[in-house]
């Protein structure tokens, strides 16, 4: 039973080090260690931890905020009279209801008269509020950057599972090879032998020239298997085993008993709106069409609040008034206006009043040129998405094709490994009754099993290609 389930859960992926036992292994007892060896694994584990804390940190960051301040504080001595002053302040945002700011401060000075000025409070907030859109475009940003930190997990190791697989039919391609040679050796030791019945002297040269190919047969056989050894020792290092812990004979046989026929998947399986290409398509266009939209070209603030002590409303006697406060300021194609009022308590002090205007005729042009450029990312935006459809369509059918040729392939290697089989039987039943040579028995054996390797290969070459359709869609939405 094959392990080319869903892919392992990220969430498993934080590993720990730990050299797998002997004992009874299976494949994926294999592959679980070949994961935990993986040093990009543990890398994109690492930075998921770095996005979910920066996700963590824009959540505070647009969240309620305080802040409390003393203010300057400044200390002066004059004809042996000291004096204090200090201005101690109190801040509080909350962003997500209309950019809402209080505010508290006053100005205390402390000598041989103590005053208390322009104490007040107030409060702050949008009319219109323009920053609403830019914070759900950076509150979408950062959840994005935890998914994306999600998928890249799942993208490393459906890429290391990959590897893992593809190791494997190196390792058997390698068999492979060794089991060519050995049907060639077979085939030069069956002419070799007729020679020898055929009566050839030792010292002529088609005595020796048959013997030779038979040496060169065996050497490149040894050459061939010590290399496999080599190999298969590396291999088991990087799935987290001693080596020597198991013999390349028993680990054919675990790939005999696990890897069995399986669906090919092709794109039919996923869903479209997951294939990666064509959803960071329509996510780019989604969040570039909403910072679009957040940058707005207008504004409207204001404020209100109580100052105690105005030294700005004062009354006919010189005396600062308590008095209400309002302000109101806007922003609108390169224009810049405020107005203010301080209404005091006292009805024998004078109101005060505040305005303000500013214009930039370079701000104006500027915007209509922004305004253009939006226009040509949008169009472009859309012929990117155009063109992944493109590019979905014609790999969709790529993949068709492909899970066509594997069937193919398999129902090939299996019609073959059938004749094969029954041949080695034949084989079998007249050498053990002495009509054939070993060598022709064994040439027939070495068939048989050159083409049992080839259906464990082409199995491998399905569960790799279904690799490569997985890594081509996301998992998590």
């Amino acid at each position: 039973m094959i392990i080319r389930k869903t892919i392992i859960a990220f969430t498993v992926l934080l590993f720990s080090f730990s050299m797998l036992n002997a004992g009874e292994l299976t494949l994926n007892d294999f592959l679980k260690g070949w994961l935990e060896n993986d040093r990009d694994l543990k890398t994109a584990a690492i930075n998921l931890e770095k996005a979910e804390l920066s996700n963590e940190k824009s959540i505070i960051q647009n969240g309620f905020d305080i802040t409390l301040s003393s203010g300057t504080m400044t200390f002066r001595t004059a004809n042996g009279i000291g004096n204090f002053s200090v201005n101690p302040n109190v801040k509080a945002s909350l962003p997500s209801v209309r950019n809402l700011s209080l505010s508290a401060g006053t100005d205390i000075t402390i000598s041989s008269d103590t005053k208390i000025e322009n104490a007040s409070f107030s409060a702050g907030f949008d009319l219109i509020d323009t920053d609403k859109e830019k914070r759900e475009l950076t509150e979408k940003e950062s959840l994005r950057a935890v998914l994306e930190a999600k998928r890249q997990i799942e993208s490393k190791a459906q890429s290391s599972e990959k590897s893992f697989y593809s190791e494997i039919k190196s390792l058997l391609e390698s068999s492979e090879t060794i089991a060519s040679s050995k049907n060639s050796l077979y085939t030069d030791k069956i002419s070799f032998e007729k020679i020898r019945t055929q009566g050839y002297a030792e010292t002529s040269s088609n005595y020796r020239l048959a013997e030779m190919k038979v040496r060169n047969d065996l050497h490149s056989i040894e050459t061939s298997e010590r290399s496999l050894n080599h190999n298969f020792d590396l291999f088991l290092l990087k799935c987290g085993l001693k080596e020597n812990a198991v013999s390349y004979e028993d680990f054919l046989k675990i790939l005999e008993n696990e890897i069995s026929e399986q669906k090919i998947l092709t794109f039919d399986d996923f869903e479209k709106e997951n294939y990666k290409q064509l959803e960071n398509a329509l996510w780019t266009q989604n969040i570039n069409s909403m910072s679009r939209s957040s940058d707005k070209n207008y504004s409207l603030k204001g404020s209100a609040g109580y100052t105690f002590n105005n030294t700005s409303t004062k009354s006919s006697d010189g005396k600062a008034s308590d008095s209400l406060d309002a302000k109101l300021s806007s922003s609108v194609l390169g224009m810049n206006l405020s107005a203010g009022v301080s209404v005091p308590v006292n009805p024998n002090a004078a109101p005060a009043f505040t305005a303000g205007i500013s214009f930039s005729p370079n701000m104006l042009k500027l915007q209509k040129l922004e305004d253009k450029s939006k226009t040509l990312d949008e169009k472009s935006e859309e012929l990117s998405i155009e063109s992944v459809l493109y590019n979905y369509n014609i790999a969709a059918a790529d993949k068709k094709q492909t899970a066509e040729d594997l069937k193919w392939n398999m129902s090939t290697i299996e019609e073959n490994l059938s004749m094969y089989t029954k041949t080695e039987s034949d084989m079998k039943y007249y050498f053990d009754r002495g009509i054939i040579t070993e060598s022709e028995y064994l040439s027939a054996k070495s068939n048989k099993e050159k083409y049992e390797i080839e259906k464990t290969l082409n199995l491998l070459d399905i569960i790799i290609s279904n690799c490569d359709t997985q890594s081509l869609f996301y998992s998590h939405k």
